[in-house]
């Protein structure tokens, strides 16, 4: 397969998805579907791997990388839908948000203990594509993410599986978010994002808005502008002084906020060109 007959699967993979959503009323009938659909284009793949293999490493990277972490995801995705629903608790709101709220708490612990690979992935960054996307760099430790590539080291490296995962959590984070907005009855406003850097990141840009003067003419408090950070952000700022000294004593004061100029003046420059 070439780059556009890999794009064209996962198109009409998403299409088929869509129309699941909208066709099966039936919970366990959609997720029974969507998982099986997507095990299909995944054992496709498989074969057209085994059959044909990659011409070259950029084939083998783009396909590792942009491929069958999507298709992969969608799998995850369903799967775990289908865990949650299953275990929800039976009692009242208040115990439903909690159950809903532990689970955000596991992707965000998941994201945390692979943070190299989400910030890489999220970055779009590619100088260590040889190294996370080809086969044969299999990481020594056997854990959940790449116990598979020790069975079938022929479909997998040793990130794939752990990427899939990074994409299938961004989805879950919104199914779980709807979820919650459901049970608060639209009365209290719930976001859908999630901070997924580091918190001494986000705390960058609370300070800065806080000595720019830039809310309320100078008149909000950094812990009132480090509060709507976390309501809308879904994170929680455990010591905003101690981190501010934590900042002060890095070899890069504010690394985050010289990225965000770089990704955006090199955005304008693409645009430019």
């Amino acid at each position: 397969m070439n780059h556009q007959s890999y794009q064209e699967t996962i198109r009409v993979l998403e299409e088929t998805l869509s129309r699941l959503k909208v066709q099966t009323q039936d919970f366990v009938e959609l997720t029974e579907k969507a998982i099986g659909l997507c095990y299909n284009v995944m054992s496709k793949l498989r074969v057209s791997v085994q059959n044909d293999g990659f011409s070259k490493k950029e084939e083998e990277i783009y396909f590792f990388k942009h491929v069958k972490p999507k298709v992969d995801s969608k799998f995850i995705f369903y799967t775990e839908v289908f865990n949650i629903e299953s275990h929800r608790p039976e009692g009242g709101k208040k115990i439903q948000l909690k159950y809903f709220q532990n689970e955000i708490q596991k992707i965000c612990t998941y994201q945390r203990n692979n943070r190299e690979l989400y910030q890489y992935y999220k970055r779009n960054k590619t100088d260590l594509d040889h190294i996370y996307f080809l086969r044969g760099n299999l990481d020594s430790r056997i854990h959940e993410d790449n116990i598979s590539c020790h069975i079938d080291p022929n479909f997998c490296t040793g990130y794939d599986k752990t990427l899939a995962r990074i994409m299938a959590n961004d989805q879950l984070k919104k199914y779980i978010g709807n979820e919650i907005r459901k049970l608060k009855g639209n009365t209290e406003f719930v976001s859908n994002l999630y901070w997924t850097n580091p918190n001494i990141d986000a705390l960058e840009i609370v300070y800065s808005l806080f000595l720019a003067k830039a809310i309320n003419n100078g008149k909000a408090s950094r812990i009132e502008i480090a509060r709507v950070f976390e309501k809308m952000f879904n994170i929680k700022f455990r010591d905003i002084y101690g981190t501010f000294k934590e900042m002060r004593g890095r070899s890069e004061q504010v690394s985050f906020l010289k990225h965000l100029i770089e990704v955006l003046q090199k955005r304008m420059d693409d645009m430019d060109e």
